[in-house]
């Protein structure tokens, strides 16, 4: 009982140290991991679906994605594969243009603009002098699989007349299905391909044997992948926004202008608070205050001033949490000055 009283103690001087630090919400703007601020005008062509027995390299895809624009390869009755490939190129499409940071060109915007012109010869390069586009994305599922598999299941349950606890079987059933997913980006000037990533990723269901109908259509399971990689190209190839915190190091000093600049942080006004950090910090060297300062800069959108105010607390004091930061901070302006390169 004692070693829990204790254990509650302790948590609770925890809560009362670290949950009283002023934090800051701040809405940040990383960039992409790939650099597209040369390509930026885009034309999306078909995904392809998996082909049994047969491997499609970088070329043999966009040779497809191109052939298809003619229209002369669609089956009259499409099955799962090739509605899950026709999907993926609209959510694609889809993804691209939520952005905000591309222009984009479907495939039937292609088609119509080379005008019934396309041929084996055909490149990318001619598709980008057609459609104005300084890049192409295309790809491929490479993988669509699913399983179902039977087992019993073991279960103790309780009789509810007699209370007595009895086992039972159920028959089960697993469905489960995997898709990977592949695409690259092929510069129109060059017909290189500048960038490709993939992505993979299973999910599974189960139900009792008897309820086999309830499991989801593999279609439906499918497209629920191919949904989840959305999030993820859009990261690699546009820039985006994040929610993150700036935390203020709380004062040790009980310094009253400490907790007036702490409570102008709350009202968000910001530059009084860092005037007032700025005097404690010159005047006697306060560690929180300096830190404080420096966070505050960066708040305020003068991250070069953070990152040297920061540097002059870490020079002064070797504290481990100004360390921490003044190295987030570099990280920081790092991932600025690509953000700046993309956005040209």
């Amino acid at each position: 009982m004692r070693r829990i009283f204790f254990s509650i103690l302790i948590v609770g001087l925890l809560v009362f140290v670290f949950g009283c630090s002023t934090s800051i919400p701040v809405i940040v703007t990383k960039p992409a991991e790939i650099n597209m601020s040369g390509n930026r005008v885009i034309a999306v062509l078909d995904f392809r679906y998996p082909v049994k027995d047969k491997t499609f390299t970088g070329k043999d895809l966009l040779e497809w994605a191109i052939s298809k624009l003619t229209g002369l390869d669609i089956p009259s009755e499409m099955g799962v594969e090739q509605k899950v490939g026709d999907y993926t190129t609209s959510q694609v499409i889809l993804t691209l243009l939520n952005t905000g940071y591309f222009q984009l060109v479907s495939p039937q915007e292609v088609a119509r603009a080379m005008q019934g012109g396309i041929s084996s010869s055909t490149t990318a390069v001619d598709i980008g002098k057609a459609v104005k586009a300084q890049a192409i994305v295309n790809g491929e599922l490479y993988l669509l699989d699913t399983k179902d598999q039977e087992w019993i299941e073991e279960r103790k349950i309780t009789d509810a007349s007699t209370g007595e606890e009895k086992t039972v079987y159920v028959p089960m059933i697993k469905r489960t299905v995997w898709v990977g997913m592949t695409y690259q980006v092929v510069n129109t000037a060059t017909g290189n391909v500048v960038a490709s990533r993939s992505f993979q990723d299973e999910a599974s269901t189960d139900r009792e044997l008897a309820n086999k109908r309830d499991l989801p259509d593999v279609e439906d399971m499918y497209t629920r992948l191919v949904d989840q990689f959305m999030p993820q190209m859009a990261k690699q190839l546009a820039p985006y926004q994040v929610r993150e915190h700036r935390t203020l190091m709380r004062d040790k000093t009980k310094d009253a202008r400490m907790e007036q600049a702490n409570e102008l942080v709350k009202g968000k006004v910001y530059d009084s608070a860092l005037e007032i950090f700025l005097n404690v910090w010159r005047g006697n060297a306060n560690v929180a205050a300096g830190y404080n300062a420096a966070i505050l800069y960066e708040v305020t959108g003068q991250l070069d001033a953070a990152i040297g105010q920061m540097k002059t607390v870490v020079d002064a004091t070797a504290d481990s949490k100004a360390m921490r930061e003044y190295n987030r901070l570099l990280t920081v302006k790092h991932e600025q000055e690509r953000l700046r390169e993309q956005q040209q």
